[in-house]
């Protein structure tokens, strides 16, 4: 049976969903809610450092070797317990920004290591069985050891201003592993990381024209090679995704702004408006104009 970690659980208020514990069990060292060992998902990110030792972890029922100086981003829809425990010694940082978007903050969010590392990697890895982990060595590893048990007793004390102090130290933190991933030699992170160019690329030029070439270029592969690896990574074709972004986009314009459709249209780079109506329609079963005065009733009802 799986059980689900919630973040209420663990986090000491919704506005600061943050919590660091240990777990080390041969020095008997555990927390509430601890289900190292029990198969879980959680509502919330986990990232993980092994600082001590050896086991298993798996994730969706794969298993990978763990040992110290190993570093994993565990999202909340991934199936994950650890194996062969005795001698590991864990530390879990939990956060989330489902209630509050700012915790990580946007510059942060844009770092080609931190979308790698938290963005693709987990599903890049159950699709292809990915093994080029983060593995920190023992001068990296020991500075985030002290990072970490920095942010372990601000939360045990919880003196004033201790909130400020954990935020900021948690954007240090990802800022640090964020640039060791992207450091990484290992041909599959090298992968991810130039993907995560992409992604910025497309989030800035969705209005443009897109060519699928010019995409591979940035990753410095074949475009075929390059389709297969962003399929694997995002989940979706490099086409599906670009339109997915303009769509998005285009719903924010339609609620937010009185733009026509044609407008709208240009803005988001489709250049017909026939065509973008097409396309809406495909994806939300509404037309642009039905689905902004249905937004609109939906808003003043409430």
């Amino acid at each position: 049976m799986v059980v689900q970690a919630l973040g209420k659980h663990y986090f000491d208020h919704p506005e600061f969903p943050l919590h660091v514990c240990r777990v080390n069990r041969d020095a008997d060292i555990t927390h509430e809610h601890d289900l190292t060992e029990i198969e879980h998902t959680h509502d919330f990110v986990e990232l993980v450092f092994i600082v001590k030792g050896s086991g298993i972890q798996v994730i969706e029922s794969q298993e990978y070797s763990v040992s110290t100086g190993d570093v994993f981003v565990l999202q909340g829809n991934q199936k994950h317990y650890f194996k062969n425990t005795s001698s590991l010694e864990i530390v879990n940082v939990m956060f989330s920004t489902k209630f509050n978007e700012g915790f990580i903050s946007p510059e942060i969010k844009q770092l080609e290591g931190y979308r790698a590392l938290f963005l693709l990697e987990s599903r890049f890895r159950a699709e292809h069985h990915f093994k080029n982990k983060l593995h920190l060595d023992r001068k990296r590893l020991s500075s985030l050891e002290y990072l970490l048990n920095t942010m372990i007793k601000e939360l045990d004390n919880k003196r004033d201003g201790y909130r400020i102090l954990l935020k900021n130290k948690l954007q240090e933190l990802i800022v640090l592993v964020s640039r060791f991933y992207s450091s990484l030699d290992a041909t599959d992170a090298k992968s991810l990381v130039r993907i995560s160019k992409v992604l910025e690329f497309l989030e800035n030029s969705y209005a443009e024209k897109i060519y699928l070439d010019d995409l591979a270029k940035i990753t410095f592969m074949s475009t075929r090679n390059f389709q297969r690896v962003f399929r694997k990574a995002v989940g979706v074709s490099p086409t599906k995704y670009i339109m997915q972004i303009r769509l998005k986009e285009a719903i924010s314009l339609l609620l937010h702004t009185n733009l026509s459709v044609t407008d709208i249209a240009i803005a988001t780079g489709f250049n017909d408006a026939n065509y973008f109506i097409k396309c809406f329609k495909s994806y939300h079963k509404s037309t642009p104009l039905k689905f902004r005065a249905e937004s609109q009733a939906e808003y003043f009802i409430r």
